[in-house]
């Protein structure tokens, strides 16, 4: 589908996140920047828009410090990397995964989020699921939806302490200092993708060509319901990855699997 065929999708007025890959993109009649100016206007200034502009500054991975005014992101896309340099665009403090924000709620995502939150509570992405988000992943699938991460918190389970790398340690480096951060740590995500089509199934959610836009309310409440039955669900089954091995651990050490 073409871009503007997608936006037509996007109700005006609501709080949209958006992961994507603009280079996948087959429509070459339109660059990142119009695509951002074409979404401004879809949502109207009553609307918002969010982007994820992750940096990773874990003290441990050996990056300069956090600055939420020049840090560029790492592999969020070329369309997100243009949106945080968008004038007018916010950017969160929060040094490992940090969002730029435009419209109506981009204060509250933006200024309101806790440095030390990354994806779970009082973090951006609990404020944009109590604001009734909706999620465009564009020309990606569900491996890349972060608000998945925040289900997991949302959900309870004993194992968001367990880091995604244990070597990168548990506070992050910013141009404030060092800043400890929430034992909330996002992990694996490579089991997300067989949401791609359950959440179509499940009613949340619509195919849009490549691309997919879901309710983000009605999915962290259905992921949170399910992770009741199967806490396990989230986990991949590679046996070489360290917090989804360590984190089902948990699971069977509190006789939850």
């Amino acid at each position: 589908m073409l871009i503007k065929e997608i936006i037509e999708n996007i109700e005006p007025g609501s709080l949209l996140i958006v992961h994507a890959s603009f280079k996948a993109s087959k429509d070459e009649g339109v660059s990142p920047a119009q695509m951002i100016a074409m979404l401004q206007e879809r949502l109207t200034p009553e609307g918002t828009l969010m982007m994820p502009t992750f940096t990773y500054n874990y003290s441990g991975a050996g990056l300069p410090p956090y600055d939420p005014a020049t840090s560029v992101g790492i592999e969020n896309g070329i369309l997100s990397e243009t949106f945080r340099q968008t004038p007018g665009v916010l950017r969160s403090e929060n040094p490992t995964y940090s969002v730029a924000a435009w419209g109506k709620h981009a204060e509250l995502l933006t200024r309101e989020a806790k440095p030390w939150a990354g994806l779970g509570h009082k973090s951006s992405y609990e404020y944009a699921y109590k604001n009734g988000a909706k999620i465009l992943l564009f020309n990606v699938r569900n491996n890349r939806n972060s608000m998945l991460h925040y289900a997991e918190v949302a959900a309870g389970l004993p194992y968001n302490d367990i880091p995604f790398r244990e070597c990168w340690g548990r506070t992050a480096n910013t141009i404030k200092g060092e800043l400890v951060l929430a034992a909330e740590y996002p992990a694996c995500s490579e089991e997300f993708i067989k949401f791609d089509d359950l959440f179509v199934k499940e009613g949340f959610a619509e195919k849009l060509g490549n691309s997919m836009l879901i309710d983000g309310v009605k999915m962290v409440d259905y992921v949170v319901a399910e992770m009741q039955k199967t806490p396990d669900m989230m986990l991949c089954h590679d046996w070489c990855c360290e917090p989804c091995v360590l984190r089902r651990r948990r699971l069977r050490e509190h006789g939850l699997i």
